[in-house]
């Protein structure tokens, strides 16, 4: 398939369709990943209801971020081939960088989308993309030997690079300039992963430990989940942020409104993951 093919599929949880009206009235749109029988899955969670994302044929589905009743991810096909794509709810549509055997779908804004792809064949880095429906945008920055676009709003997108000399960046493109983004504790080692207006959220490496970070483009405020021993914070749609957090050896993921972690755990899972809200 191309950018452009399309799958039907209904959406479904325990047997029981989830209609739109009720996706679209729920407060907030959670999308993200559940391991159940080691197999990963994805879902549409609006507070009281998770509700199935299912690639046809994919090993892996995993739905990334939210805008509306867009959805949007990649899916794996044992290791072979990744593709992304967009679901609007009942179809699949695929995106797929041009020659590429690895397409990952990342963020969406309206109809822009980012993510990031790989050739095999020619290069064994990834590059970031900015994708708008009909043409591919490559995001990289000027030194970066390998480069991931996770995040968009408007004109704004944001990721991660590897710079020239080996180390991990988060960076902040507005079409035209980038801005390094660097959690102020060694090592180096930063991503940021969503924006919103002007609030960044992103990961870094601090003292050897994975913390989560907002950042409003002057100051880094750490966002960790009590108890846990890592904490990925993926997401953010105002005050609200997501993410996951290990627990006793075990990923949960949760939202958090800026005072309150609240838990977000798919039924029978062993691993779960809160990728994106909207």
């Amino acid at each position: 398939m191309i950018a452009g093919d399309s799958i039907s599929l209904q959406q479904q949880f325990d047997g029981t369709r989830v209609n739109a009206e009720l996706i679209e009235s729920a407060k907030f749109k959670i999308v993200g990943t559940a391991t159940v029988g080691g197999v990963v899955r994805s879902f549409l969670y609006n507070g009281s209801t998770f509700t199935d994302i299912i690639y046809p044929g994919a090993t892996e589905t995993t739905a990334t971020d939210i805008d509306g009743l867009n959805i949007v991810g990649y899916a794996g096909f044992g290791g072979i081939t990744t593709k992304g794509f967009l679901y609007n709810g009942s179809t699949f549509t695929d995106i797929v960088y041009p020659g590429s055997t690895t397409t990952r779908v990342n963020g969406i804004d309206g109809s822009n989308i980012v993510g990031d792809t790989r050739f095999f064949l020619e290069v064994t880095t990834f590059k970031g993309f900015l994708y708008n429906g009909s043409t591919f945008t490559d995001i990289i920055p000027p030194t970066s030997t390998l480069t991931i676009a996770f995040g968009i709003d408007g004109s704004n997108i944001v990721g991660f690079y590897q710079g020239s000399a080996g180390d991990n960046r988060g960076f902040l493109y507005n079409g035209s300039t980038f801005t390094d983004i660097i959690y102020p504790a060694p090592p180096n080692n930063t991503s940021a992963r969503g924006i919103n207006g002007s609030n960044i959220v992103g990961r870094a490496t601090a003292s050897g430990v994975q913390i989560g970070f907002l950042y409003n483009g002057s100051t880094f405020t750490d966002i960790t989940y009590p108890g846990s021993d890592i904490t990925l914070v993926t997401g953010i749609d105002g005050s609200n942020i997501v993410g996951s957090a290990r627990v006793g050896g075990t990923f949960r993921g949760f939202l958090y409104n800026g005072s309150t972690f609240t838990d977000i755990i798919y039924p029978g899972a062993t691993r779960t993951e809160a990728n994106g809200i909207g």
